[in-house]
């Protein structure tokens, strides 16, 4: 079934400038969201506590977690901004938001959003197509602020392989044929991504699309049935174990640092935590970029139009995205920066994720994201547990998603 995104008109009229109001130099406490909070030593809540320390008593920010699925995550902020849609000051507005890249226009189109000077934050500084993703879609607007980004990397049995004497793939055709020849000797599975009935799932069939010189947004044509196809054939022929269907991030990575897998997909911040005691597989994987584009993950920072406290809001989007923290957070969390100048670093963000994140592409960004991405999901996992249907299916895919696009 479709959502529909309830349209909010007169706010989204109202919000095209930013609002020079008392809430727009307003100072005092905040509350920050984001979503569950799983790297290594809690770095997200340990940086909260660092901005506490060095705020003041006026200025102090309460963290927030989201639940750990990117679905629900959304829905609950989506209907803490509708319930409080054109308020200021309630101490139930979520004063700074983490809303994943692919829901940034959605949230501006409804008018959650207050727009930004993008002088302020020093955007020139972040990495383009994070910018990019940030803004309206005719670039006049920015909406958040870009604060980690994510590319899609390859984690492998690095042990394993150097046993077989082969380097790991670059090559969807040399995936395959290691996780069905080098995996079953070692008793491991071959390939464990996220098709779980979530946007993970898109990610995952964007990633496999795209190596099969396909195209998201035209799932009738050869290049993207083929990217399908392959998924969908490597659960069926089981070097994709059938309950990545079930998986997201987490129990992919599960899998994969208890010692079960050859193989995952999966974002940076999975190498800290493979690494954490109790894991299986501490210095026996390696990382390499995946066999194919990367979709282009992360998290901007926005203020939402409700806080009553938007000059400390800016204050802690500039002290979060500042090269300082993102360094930290980078070295510690496993996050990619979206601070151009930290890639020149030694050993901070090196390749492959510097290879990753140049190559990676983008989700269609829309309003209509929430439909879009309904209407993929429900396709994508009907024929990924069922092969026979995929032609049909994704040429049916085609026209759903046109309509979608219009917001119907």
């Amino acid at each position: 079934m479709i959502r529909v995104l309830v349209p909010l008109v007169l706010l989204l009229a109202a919000c095209t400038t930013p609002v020079q109001d008392e809430a727009w130099e307003g100072i005092g406490p905040i509350t920050f969201v984001d979503g569950r909070d799983t790297t290594a030593d809690r770095r997200v809540a340990e940086m909260v506590e660092r901005w506490n320390e060095r705020a003041g008593q006026r200025e102090q920010a309460k963290f927030v977690e989201m639940p750990s699925s990117t679905d629900a995550h959304r829905a609950q902020l989506t209907a803490r901004a509708q319930d409080l849609a054109g308020v200021r000051g309630s101490a139930e507005c979520y004063d700074v938001m983490a809303v994943d890249t692919v829901w940034t226009a959605e949230f501006a189109a409804a008018g959650h959003l207050e727009p930004l000077d993008p002088a302020e934050f020093g955007v020139d500084r972040m990495l383009p197509k994070a910018v990019e993703a940030a803004r309206s879609p005719d670039g006049e607007q920015l909406w958040a602020i870009p604060w980690r980004s994510d590319a899609g990397l390859l984690y492998y049995r690095e042990d394993v392989l150097k046993q077989a004497g082969v380097d790991p793939p670059t090559t969807w055709a040399g995936l395959r044929r290691q996780a069905t020849e080098i995996a079953p000797r070692h008793g491991l599975a071959g390939y464990v991504g996220q098709f779980r009935l979530y946007e993970g799932l898109i990610v995952n069939a964007a990633e496999a699309i795209w190596a099969h010189d396909g195209d998201l947004e035209h799932p009738d044509e050869p290049g993207a049935k083929a990217g399908v196809r392959a998924l969908a054939e490597g659960i069926e022929q089981g070097w994709i174990p059938r309950e990545t269907l079930d998986y997201d991030e987490n129990a992919s990575l599960d899998e994969f640092r208890s010692g079960r897998a050859l193989f995952m997909r999966n974002w940076p911040y999975a190498g800290p935590v493979l690494n954490r005691p109790g894991s299986e597989v501490v210095g026996k994987w390696a990382k390499v970029a995946l066999p194919g584009p990367s979709t282009l993950g992360g998290w901007n920072l926005a203020v939402s139009r409700c806080s009553p406290h938007q000059k400390t809001a800016r204050e802690f989007i500039k002290f979060v995205t500042g090269d300082a923290n993102q360094r930290e957070m980078s070295r510690l969390a496993g996050f990619a920066p979206t601070s151009t100048d930290l890639y020149d670093e030694p050993g901070l963000a090196a390749d492959p994720l510097r290879e990753s994140l140049l190559n990676a592409r983008t989700r269609p960004p829309s309003a209509h994201y929430d439909e879009l991405t309904s209407v993929m999901q429900d396709t994508l996992h009907h024929v990924l547990k069922n092969p026979a249907a995929i032609d049909r299916s994704l040429d049916q895919l085609a026209d759903d998603l046109a309509r979608a696009k219009g917001g119907r």
